[in-house]
């Protein structure tokens, strides 16, 4: 490519577009990193002024290991027995009443809790699985025996020894959890924080080799005793609680006691330090990268700015400026619009699409930061090209000479004499209210300085017409009012289905009646769409009726000869393989060919139903039946969950049947082998509820509504010996009867529930 070519005007703008919107990409990255690094609020003095074992984040950590540590060592004795955790030991004791002492043990405690709901999550914990089950713990308090955990001495009124049954589970889990997560941090896993707790001759410790004297050889230490008020420490800050734990241990520990507590700052141990010393870097340097990226994108995004804005419109050889004919000369308050309208239309695709996309990659607590960057940066690019539009327009002289402000301000005599319908009622309602008000506050003015008889006689006079003229202008409005308001209810039934619905355009004058011409001819043209839609689908089932009806009878001939040539036993084992296969795909043909004379049937109603009293209960029974040793051959197991006694619904027994033979075989076909079918009645006051579920072989690429439409199948499912008709006959079939069919799809969980109401 020539250089100048290269280096002309327009291959230059092109170039520097191109470099803006580089640079704003990379300006949103940087500020992204900056925003998003956890020392985000601290300036830019923390990158090269400490590092982690000398940072907040550092000091945070050592003070909650030592509260958990402390914690922990309050707990050995209510958990422990002997050094190990012992699940036999009493925790509390209440009276649940007379003569009915219960003590709790730890065991007790933890199978109480998992029954109803309670369990310790990742993050130690307490959490509810479901708060139902939580509910279902009696609120009666109970009067406490003893509580290993707590001092009873401080009770003061009889009421503070009662306690509810859900308070002190609760309670007890938390000192649980504690417990758990002390255990899992300092004693089962490595760690680089060290402790040695020497209270008289007890001692708690994870390192052996930790003294007064080994101490000082880690990174970062703390040392108390009871000898004296002061903490030895390297740290920037003493630990806060490092005392007052310290001396509040000897309520159960004896006396004199000395603590040592260090860091190992080398990060031997993978644990909570090492792994917050590598994000500490981490974030140094992401922060230093999102500050040169932020800066750098900006400088950059400034000068193509400047460049292109001086630019803008210039064209190499031309003289003027070249606007976009197509755009340019679109008035400038409609580009304002199209900008409004632009930003409203992102901000809508970001929240309903946008977002979420975000959500994907981006952890939750930046969602806010990342919905506000897009919806900046969607209005940035958004107002670019309007913008430069309007420079464009301005540069050629154009923005006031194309601007509805001017053309409305040289023409507003030529707009009072061409109103529409609308735009002339509208003025004049505006005028009429201008008007009165003008006219009321002259005639009370005049009426109160008015003294003479004759005088307020004309006055009065005046009023009179005044009133008449808004009667009669009152009354043109309110037979327009009535006039739109018949048009209202003409649409709304129309809306509703009744095509047949007109209006008598006799009734209608103006503007109005050409309104009311219209509507009939949309409502007519309604009535003749649906008569033809009708038509159509009528046709349509016959069709599949009859070419269904005279495909059976060859079909038939054909399997009848397939079985015929099969029992002749041929000796080649191809011919044998063909005839398989031959069988095979007939009796699917001939399945196929049934399903569509079914689903005609359905489709068009002719099909009668025979609603009787039926036992819900004993028909899934037999379908599991039939249908136990066919899923066997997939290895599908049915799990089968349904009330003992029966469950009475109406119902037609043939087709209800046909829709659970449909569903059974939807599972077969589609659910994951070796997996299970999952069975459940659920009989309420509302009615009887089957529900079948399974988890599918293939990934669910499709909604539910379009699963029971006629030859609808997943993508992958497509490899199946299916119709695509066996979900749409099921559903037709249960509306038939008065039930209810839902498909739920949730992941790869694919769940039908049908509905019907119960037998009183």
């Amino acid at each position: 490519m020539d250089k100048n070519t290269f280096l002309s005007k327009s291959r230059m703008k092109v170039w520097v577009t191109i470099l803006h919107i580089a640079a704003f990409i990379v300006f949103v990255i940087g500020i992204s990193i900056i925003y998003c690094n956890e020392n985000f609020n601290r300036g830019l003095l923390w990158i090269n002024a400490e590092k982690y074992d000398d940072s907040p984040a550092f000091r945070t950590q050592f003070d909650s290991d030592i509260s958990l540590l402390f914690s922990y060592a309050n707990l050995k004795n209510i958990f422990e027995t002997d050094g190990k955790f012992d699940i036999n030991k009493d925790i509390f004791g209440l009276n649940m009443g007379p003569s009915n002492d219960v003590d709790f043990t730890v065991g007790a405690i933890i199978e109480y809790a998992k029954r109803h709901g309670f369990y310790i999550d990742e993050h130690f914990q307490v959490s509810i699985v479901d708060q139902s089950l939580v509910n279902q713990i009696e609120d009666t308090s109970y009067f406490v025996n003893y509580r290993i955990y707590a001092d009873t001495s401080g009770l003061v009124e009889p009421g503070d020894a009662y306690i509810s049954m859900k308070t002190i589970i609760t309670e007890s889990l938390v000192l649980l959890s504690k417990y758990y997560n002390a255990y899992e941090r300092f004693i089962l896993t490595p760690s680089n924080f060290r402790y040695r707790l020497e209270y008289g001759d007890v001692v708690y410790t994870n390192d052996r080799t930790l003294n007064i004297k080994s101490v000082y050889e880690y990174g970062k230490y703390a040392i108390t005793s009871s000898q004296g008020m002061m903490v030895e420490t390297n740290l920037s800050e003493i630990p806060k609680e490092l005392s007052y734990q310290a001396e509040k241990l000897t309520d159960k520990l004896p006396k004199p006691y000395k603590v040592y507590i260090a860091v190992n700052t080398l990060y031997t141990a993978t644990d909570t330090y090492a792994l917050a010393n590598v994000d500490y870097l981490r974030q140094r340097r992401a922060y230093s990268i999102g500050l040169v990226s932020a800066t750098v994108g900006l400088i950059l995004m400034a000068l193509s700015m400047a460049y292109l804005l001086v630019f803008s419109g210039h064209s190499e050889g031309r003289k003027g400026i070249k606007i976009n004919k197509l755009f340019d000369i679109i008035p400038v308050e409609v580009k304002i619009l199209l900008l409004t309208f632009g930003i409203v239309l992102v901000f809508a695709a970001n929240n309903f699409i946008g977002q979420k996309v975000l959500h994907i990659y981006i952890e939750k607590k930046y969602w806010n930061f990342a919905n506000q960057m897009l919806n900046y940066a969607s209005v940035y690019i958004v107002a670019l090209p309007i913008v430069f539009s309007i420079v464009r327009e301005y540069k050629a002289g154009l923005l006031w000479k194309n601007s509805y402000t001017k053309v409305i301000k040289e023409s507003f005599s030529v707009y009072m004499l061409k109103r529409s319908f609308k735009k002339k009622w509208g003025s004049n309602f505006l005028a009429l209210m201008l008007v009165d008000f003008i006219a009321v506050t002259f005639f009370l003015v005049t009426t109160i300085n008015e003294k003479r008889l004759l005088g307020r006689l004309m006055i009065f006079i005046c009023f009179i017409i005044f009133l008449v003229v808004n009667f009669i202008i009152f009354n043109k409005i309110y037979k327009t009012a009535i006039a739109f308001d018949s048009i209202a209810e003409a649409i709304k039934e129309i809306a509703s289905g009744d095509t047949r619905y007109r209006l008598n355009e006799d009734e209608f004058a103006g503007r109005e009646a050409s309104v009311v011409k219209d509507l009939n001819n949309i409502s007519k043209g309604f009535q003749g769409a649906i008569n033809d839609q009708v038509k159509s689908e009528r046709l349509k089932a016959d069709l599949i009726t009859n070419v269904s009806h005279d495909i059976k009878t060859p079909l038939t001939s054909i399997i009848n000869y397939v079985d015929l040539i099969k029992r002749e036993k041929p000796e080649n084992a191809k011919i044998q393989e063909y005839l398989d296969i031959l069988s095979v795909k007939s009796q699917h043909l001939k399945n196929l060919t049934e399903d569509l004379v079914e689903a005609s049937k359905v489709s068009s109603g002719n099909i009668s139903v025979d609603l009787r009293d039926i036992d819900l209960v004993e028909m899934i029974n037999q379908t599991n039946g039939e249908f136990e040793e066919k899923f066997s051959e997939k290895g599908l197991s049915i799990i089968s969950n349904t009330p003992s006694g029966g469950v009475m619904i109406k119902a037609d027994g043939r087709h209800l049947w046909r829709v659970l033979e449909n569903l059974y075989n939807n599972a077969f076909k589609y659910a994951a082998k070796n997996s299970r079918i999952y069975i459940d009645i659920i009989s309420d006051n509302t009615g009887a509820t089957f529900v079948i579920k399974n988890i599918s072989e293939n990934p669910l690429n499709i909604r539910p509504d379009e699963l029971t439409e006629r030859f609808v199948r997943g993508d992958v499912s497509r490899t199946t010996e299916g119709s695509g008709l066996g979900l749409s006959i099921a559903k037709s079939l249960t509306i038939l009867q008065g039930g209810k069919f839902d498909i739920i799809i949730d992941g790869d969980l694919f769940k039908v529930q049908i509905k019907f109401e119960k037998v009183a």
